[in-house]
C-alpha cells in the first residue's frame, strides 16, 4: 500500500462521522446561524489559505448549491484532523490543492464548473484527491443536519422501519394510466 494512501478502519470512519456530527450539532445548538458566514473554519494542520481553497474544491467535488459552506467546512476540519499525524499526507494535500488552484489561474471560484470538473478529473487518481474524496463521503454525507436538505429522514430502525413509514412513498413516479 502506498504511504500516502490513508488506512481507514471501520472504527476510524465511525469516529470521523461521530466527530463531524457532534461538531455540526454543537454549531446548531449554540445558535450559530447557518445562513451566511457567521462561523469560523478552524484548522490546526493546514494553513488558512489551503483550508479555504480546500473548502472550495470540496464544494466542486460534491456540489450541492442548496447547502451552506458550514457543512463543507465541517468536512475540511475532519480532513485537517485526519492528517494531523501524517506529515506526508499533509504535504501531498497542500501541494495538490496548490497545484489545482494554480491550474485554475489562482482563483478556483473564477472558473466555470466544467473547467473545475476537467481539472479534478486530471487528479482523480492522486492520493491527495482520494484522501479528500474518501473523507468527505463519511464526514459530509454522514452529517444528520444535512439529511433533511436531501429529503432523507434518517435511519428508520429506531422508528420501527420503513414498512409503515414511507415504504410505498413513490410520489416521484408519474401517475399511472388507469386504463392500462
Amino acid at each position: 500500500m502506498n504511504k500516502l494512501t490513508p488506512n481507514y478502519s471501520r472504527r476510524k470512519i465511525l469516529k470521523m462521522g461521530v466527530l463531524t456530527a457532534t461538531a455540526a450539532y454543537a454549531y446548531s445548538v449554540s445558535g450559530i446561524s447557518l445562513m451566511g458566514k457567521s462561523w469560523a473554519l478552524t484548522v490546526t494542520s493546514l494553513s488558512e489559505a489551503t483550508a479555504t481553497s480546500l473548502l472550495q474544491v470540496c464544494r466542486s467535488i460534491y456540489p450541492h448549491p442548496q447547502l451552506e459552506d458550514l457543512f463543507y467546512a465541517a468536512s475540511v476540519e475532519s480532513i485537517d484532523s485526519s492528517i494531523a499525524n501524517n506529515p506526508e499526507m499533509r504535504k501531498a494535500l497542500e501541494d495538490g490543492i496548490s497545484a489545482l488552484i494554480k491550474a485554475a489561474g489562482g482563483d478556483w471560484t473564477s472558473i466555470n464548473a466544467a473547467k473545475q470538473t476537467e481539472l479534478l478529473q486530471h487528479v482523480a487518481s492522486e492520493p491527495f484527491f482520494q484522501a479528500i474524496r474518501g473523507n468527505m463521503v463519511v464526514s459530509f454525507y454522514d452529517n444528520p443536519n444535512i439529511w433533511p436538505k436531501f429529503g432523507y429522514e434518517g435511519p428508520s430502525f429506531s422508528k420501527g422501519g420503513y414498512l409503515h413509514r414511507g415504504f410505498d412513498d413513490i410520489d416521484w413516479l408519474p401517475e399511472a394510466n388507469k386504463e392500462s
